[in-house]
């Protein structure tokens, strides 16, 4: 099985940002990669357009918090 999902590290675990179907204590072999300001930049494509003033700024202050 192979599956890209992002994760966060947080107290020394790497916590997956989206549901995982695997049963607990399941080994796997991990592959880190940091994602790039211009990888969450393009995650926003598509919304953007629609997006209104407010979703913008939310937008704005998630990429501070992150970046």
């Amino acid at each position: 099985m192979r599956k890209i999902i992002e994760v966060v590290y947080e107290n020394g675990v790497f916590r997956p940002l989206e549901k995982v179907n695997l049963k607990e204590k399941t080994k796997l072999k991990i592959t880190i990669s940091e994602i790039e300001k211009k990888e969450v930049v393009e995650s926003y494509r598509g919304v953007l357009g629609k997006a209104d003033t407010e979703e913008l700024r939310e937008f704005e202050e998630e990429a501070q918090i992150q970046w």
